[in-house]
């Protein structure tokens, strides 16, 4: 692939010489294909009662997907965002979800993920099997970030220690 080739300019029909640049392929606007069911889904008046419909048009972490995600015109974006504000002051619907571990694809290092869901097992059920998962993988990874999990041992170490003042005094 060489976009200042002879070739090149003449498959696509291209002027000779290097004063222009080379160009990118232009695609048109239109070349998304709607799958059936956002033709179907597109078609339905979308109202915060409708939450099946909604839920479509949501990502795994419950935010809103973009107009170029949902293919829908401005006024079905709009109405799509007043429905689902409405159904989530309803609590229809929840304002922000975190998938399952088994549903998250990790986007980091696969390590650094399992050492983040560990610690925030640990920070919102005390689960003492992570805990101790933690502290292996702090001596074998030390190239991982622990910053919160040793933020929460730090507050947890203060809070006992508050708790033994207190019960001397």
């Amino acid at each position: 692939y060489n976009p200042y080739s002879d070739e090149f300019r003449k498959w696509h029909g291209r002027d000779v010489g290097f004063e222009q640049p080379p160009k990118p392929f232009r695609l048109p606007d239109q070349h998304w294909e709607r799958t059936p069911l956002l033709e179907r889904l597109n078609k339905e008046k979308i109202t915060w009662r409708d939450v099946d419909i909604i839920q479509h048009f949501l990502a795994d972490n419950g935010y809103i997907l973009p107009r170029r995600t949902t293919m829908l015109t401005r006024p079905q974006q709009k109405a799509l965002v007043k429905a689902v504000k409405i159904a989530q002051r309803m609590s229809l619907i929840p304002y922000f979800r975190k998938p399952e571990d088994y549903q998250a694809m990790p986007l980091t290092d696969p390590l650094q993920w399992v050492a983040d869901r560990l610690t925030d097992r640990v920070i919102e059920h005390r689960d003492k099997r992570s805990h101790a998962m933690l502290q292996v993988m702090i001596e074998r990874y030390p190239e991982l970030t622990f910053k919160r999990f040793l933020a929460h041992e730090a507050r947890e170490a203060n809070r006992r220690q508050e708790y033994a003042a207190a019960a001397e005094g």
